[in-house]
């Protein structure tokens, strides 16, 4: 019930920081760039464009591993769950109008929840976004860190934006200083958190 919880918390964190970094106007951060621009691309709701994304996280997972497991099967419905959470936030968070010096704050202070949403989602060993999963999955397969791959894959994820702007001659929708910011400190924040937060706590029971 414990690790539950703490899973429940961390996937709403991520839910809201994705919206929060629309409304800044800052740039999305890395890892919801491509969904954000195929939302604004081919018209879907945000919720859609992550089903989309996720869905196809699932599959890579399954080839690097050359395995279909129930933790990757556990993902899809996820998936769906995770879209309909984004829909629900982007629904009721208002747009933020204020000062860029204030948006800049926010955004930072958003990639700290960002940051501690993935954290609680990877260390509750539950179940994982496809965006965290196929980052574990990279990091097993290959024997690198968690937190750097995750680095490596957010910059990836900017790339293949603008690469996904650009052939549908298309503005490189949420691209910005807060997207290579979320692609730079994303991972090292996160590094931090592995370091300080004694995690082992969220696998006992109460």
């Amino acid at each position: 019930m414990k690790r539950l919880l703490f899973y429940f918390a961390g996937l709403n964190l991520i839910a809201v920081s994705v919206v929060l970094n629309i409304r800044y106007d800052l740039g999305v951060a890395a890892f919801s760039s491509v969904m954000y621009a195929i939302s604004e691309i081919y018209h879907f709701s945000l919720g859609i464009a992550s089903v989309i994304c996720y869905l196809l996280f699932v599959l890579i997972q399954c080839i690097l591993s050359r395995k279909i497991t129930l933790t990757y099967l556990l993902e899809v419905p996820l998936s769906f769950a995770f879209g309909f959470l984004t829909d629900i936030y982007d629904l009721f968070i208002p747009d933020i109008g204020c000062h860029i010096f204030l948006r800049l704050i926010f955004f930072t202070m958003t990639m700290f929840i960002t940051a501690m949403g993935v954290y609680l989602c990877v260390k509750t060993d539950v179940v994982l976004t496809p965006t965290d999963g196929i980052v574990r999955t990279i990091s097993e397969v290959f024997s690198f860190p968690f937190s750097a791959v995750k680095n490596v894959f957010d910059i990836s994820l900017v790339a293949v934006t603008v690469l996904l702007c650009a052939a549908n001659r298309a503005p490189l929708y949420g691209i910005g200083a807060g997207t290579v910011l979320s692609a730079l400190f994303i991972g090292r924040i996160i590094k931090l958190y592995e370091r300080r937060l004694p995690m082992e706590m969220l696998k006992k029971k109460i």
